[in-house]
């Protein structure tokens, strides 16, 4: 399975995904599900990794990405139900392999969008309207970010924050998410798409798993591994 989360900031946007990929003969920690499409728009997955892969060098190449992120969207809207149709016109709707696509960008009037396509629906653009979109497994990062996300934060606290979705998510067993967590952003001075070092993303997910062992702490206050039978943080 996967999580690909997308979220507007203050000075930005931020998409972050994990990298794990399990199907029923090969599982595998390092799959890249973000990409960057032109230099200030970006595409996140999920489902057949393989697939949509194949499906987006197919289409990049013939998208016009100088009119801003809504007109892209409807572009890929058009080209993604062609291509479906072509690959799978042996298969109804129905039976055809699903994939979900986030698109994040800058319109023409540099405002950040973001967007939901869903194959089963002929990649119909939705458009997110509470700054923040998840696909995949997205039940855990909806709640934690229901509760602390505003777009007001800049982009490394919105970061730390998909970090911490993420990490919530693969600790529960069975949810398939996992593997190297990797994040980029798109710099609402430069709109350019630019990939988060490891070493910044390591950091972050350490000190998610000190969000985790500091309200659990709270509930059993001689947790050895708080440190602390009184925690401040």
């Amino acid at each position: 399975m996967t999580l690909v989360i997308g979220l507007k900031t203050k000075d930005g946007i931020v998409i972050a995904s994990d990298s794990q990929a399990t199907g029923e003969l090969t599982s595998n920690d390092k799959v890249i599900k973000i990409f960057s499409i032109g230099s200030s728009n970006a595409v996140g997955i999920s489902g057949d990794g393989g697939l949509a892969t194949y499906f987006l060098d197919q289409i990049k190449g013939e998208l016009n990405y100088s009119q801003g992120v809504l007109h892209l969207a409807e572009e890929m809207r058009q080209k993604g139900k062609a291509k479906f149709n072509d690959f799978f016109e042996h298969l109804s709707p129905e039976k055809r392999p699903r994939l979900s696509l986030i698109l994040v960008g800058y319109s023409k009037e540099e405002t950040a969008e973001i967007y939901r396509l869903e194959s089963n629906d002929n990649f119909v653009p939705r458009k997110c309207m509470v700054g923040y979109e998840c696909i995949g497994v997205p039940y855990i990062a909806d709640y934690i970010l229901t509760s602390v996300y505003e777009t007001e934060v800049k982009m490394n606290g919105v970061a730390e924050m998909a970090v911490l979705c993420i990490e919530e998510t693969a600790r529960q067993g069975g949810s398939g998410v996992g593997g190297e967590t990797k994040v980029a952003t798109i710099d609402a001075k430069n709109k350019t798409f630019k990939q988060m070092p490891k070493i910044e993303v390591e950091k972050m997910r350490e000190k998610a798993k000190q969000f985790h062992i500091v309200q659990k702490s709270r509930f059993y206050p001689e947790d050895p591994d708080s440190g602390s039978g009184n925690p401040t943080v």
